[in-house]
């Protein structure tokens, strides 16, 4: 059986768990920080899922088939390394996303302009009459955007996103630049660039 822990109560976080709860399969959340900024809501909303603020088994994390990471928290973070010597799965929201999407997806990357060129394609999709949902990394989760009858998705998608990402399969995928940027997270233009 699959075992799924949700890595992070952020806004991404918590998109996650409400996907993964109107899809109905078990799973836990863990989020390292006592206070938590999605704790609440969650809490409100999923009473039964079992949900763990700064504390966690550590079995939890060696003992699950996925751990869906938010972005926010670095693959270089000790839960997620514990994950890794484990042996579990490690996925994003994205992978999540492109699992259900069922229209085409435009992913848009780079260290500038993201936001821009993103909500641009979104509103050159919508003169076209196309039922179309932008976000990711900009504004909605990209799971928030998942809707019966869409017919294209546009994501900006950033590097904290793409690193833990599989195989997105995306219609068309664009890098808009590349600067020195999030180097205390990436630590090198190399690792920054492959993310």
């Amino acid at each position: 059986s699959v075992n799924r822990v949700v890595i992070g109560l952020g806004v991404t976080g918590l998109s996650c768990a409400r996907y993964l709860h109107r899809l109905g399969v078990p799973f836990s959340v863990v989020d390292t920080r006592p206070d938590a900024p999605g704790l609440g809501i969650l809490r409100r909303e999923m009473p039964e899922v079992p949900v763990f603020a700064g504390d966690y088994p550590p079995e939890l994390i060696s003992g699950a088939s996925e751990l869906v990471v938010s972005p926010g928290l670095s693959l270089d973070a000790p839960v997620v390394q514990q994950a890794r010597a484990a042996g579990v799965d490690i996925i994003g929201d994205i992978d999540l996303f492109v699992q259900a999407a069922t229209a085409p997806v435009i992913g848009i990357t780079g260290s500038n302009a993201k936001s821009t060129v993103t909500e641009l394609v979104g509103e050159m999709a919508r003169a076209a009459r196309l039922d179309v949902g932008v976000g990711g990394n900009l504004g909605t989760p990209a799971l928030d955007l998942l809707a019966p009858g869409r017919e294209l998705y546009v994501l900006e998608l950033s590097s904290f996103q793409l690193e833990r990402a599989g195989d997105l399969n995306l219609a068309v995928a664009t890098v808009l630049n590349l600067s020195p940027d999030h180097l205390d997270r990436h630590g090198s233009m190399p690792r920054y660039h492959q993310a």
